[in-house]
């Protein structure tokens, strides 16, 4: 089982749609564990809990945080960001991963688009976007074809 911490600022919901975005996966989710396999700060948590994990997913240009880990990946709509938004729609987005990444289990993810379900906000999609695939779970990649293509 693979442990997952939520670091968000209290009253935010942003844990809970995590949680909800996981159910039937083999992971155990706690707030601001002192240590875990994958440790992911919402988008506006602003606390200094420490903690050590394996795997940090941040916000882009946050800022140090006291939390020790092996592997950072950072998420936002900046082009440094590991993971970002390359097309926004009501119901799903386009997520960009920019950078290799390894998940908790070990496996590599490779440069790609992935197809993501919209979830009200462009932070919040990518955070449980991110937290969904360093926990193995991909969503479908992304084909473009030309349709205007004449052979």
């Amino acid at each position: 089982m693979i442990t997952l911490t939520v670091f968000e600022n209290q009253g935010e919901r942003f844990g809970e749609t995590l949680t909800r975005m996981l159910r039937g996966v083999d992971v155990r989710v706690t707030r601001a564990r002192a240590k875990a396999d994958v440790a992911v700060v919402s988008p506006g948590y602003t606390g200094t809990q420490s903690a050590e994990c394996s795997v940090l997913l941040a916000p882009d240009g946050a800022g140090a945080r006291p939390i020790a880990a092996r592997s950072v990946i950072t998420y936002g709509m900046s082009p440094r960001a590991t993971l970002t938004l390359s097309s926004i729609g009501e119901r799903s987005c386009v997520l960009a991963v920019q950078r290799e990444i390894v998940t908790a289990r070990g496996d590599v993810v490779e440069e790609q688009e992935l197809e993501v379900p919209a979830l009200g906000g462009t932070y919040t999609t990518l955070a449980v976007a991110g937290g969904r695939i360093l926990l193995g779970l991909l969503p479908r990649s992304v084909t473009y074809i030309s349709s205007n293509t004449r052979l």
